[in-house]
């Protein structure tokens, strides 16, 4: 053969198609189709100790919502039935300082100490400075209602009071007049800076407004074993105000202690 009558070898390979019905086809006639894989997505995942560390804390949360909302119930049922009894039997004497004692203390007081307390379902979503003027509101009328009717009862006595009740609800009343004293200087703070600083003012001020709040509350507790309630209700009933009433002065208890503690703490940072 000549060189013009030698075969063409074409360099083609023959390529194995898959995807199709021909298997072996040139280069030119088609080209592989080439599908891109994607790789795994990767999620990051939050370490375990974050995931139980904000659990634990919303659980922690909601049994601060549900234990506040079982305080207010013995709150409100303290108030509603001492304000049934005294207003069935006459505001006058005893009856009139058994009513302003409770509202005063064991309602206004009560619900006042616990006004900035993360926890309160009442005023949870209240900016600082409400939560502030309803503090300031509340306790105002809450001392005042109270040593209204601590001082009537003293009155009454000739400031003669032998009992431990008559006892306690006197300490309370000196306590509640050094309270709002000493709240007016922390609403005056920056006047009175150059005598003492703001942060000692209030936390002194936080002192005696929970000191005064608990000696009330155990004062109250006292009152359930008087005369004047022993004659208008059960034995039963008694026990049960008396545990209502212990109930709430512990649940109440939990935010101011937590806030005195706070500023003790800031207190030691700075000296």
């Amino acid at each position: 053969m000549s060189e013009s009558q030698q075969p063409v070898v074409s360099r083609a390979q023959p390529v194995v198609d898959y995807g199709s019905t021909i298997s072996i086809r040139t280069e030119s006639q088609r080209r592989p189709t080439f599908i891109p894989i994607e790789s795994p997505r990767r999620y990051s995942k939050m370490p375990h100790s974050t995931l139980s560390g904000h659990e634990a804390q919303n659980r922690w949360q909601r049994l601060e919502f549900f234990l506040n909302v079982l305080n207010q119930m013995c709150i409100g049922f303290i108030t509603i039935y001492i304000s049934y009894l005294t207003l069935r039997t006459g505001l006058s004497g005893t009856g009139l300082h058994a009513w302003l004692v409770t509202i005063g203390f064991s309602f206004f007081m009560a619900e006042g100490v616990m006004i900035h307390y993360g926890g309160n379902v009442l005023t949870n979503g209240y900016k600082r400075q409400t939560k502030t003027t309803i503090h300031w509101v509340v306790l105002t009328l809450g001392g005042g209602c109270g040593a209204a009717g601590a001082l009537i009862k003293m009155i009454q006595k000739g400031f003669l009071l032998q009992s431990t009740h008559g006892k306690l609800g006197m300490t309370a009343f000196v306590l509640c007049i050094l309270a709002m004293t000493s709240g007016l200087a922390a609403l005056f703070s920056p006047r009175i800076k150059k005598l003492i600083t703001p942060l000692l003012n209030k936390t002194f001020h936080n002192f005696l407004g929970f000191a005064c709040f608990v000696i009330a509350l155990v004062t109250q507790y006292y009152g359930y074993q008087t005369g004047y309630f022993k004659s208008r209700t059960e034995t039963d009933f008694q026990v049960l105000m008396k545990c209502l009433t212990l109930i709430s002065l512990v649940l109440s208890s939990y935010g101011p202690m937590k806030a005195l503690y706070q500023k003790c703490q800031s207190i030691s940072q700075q000296f």
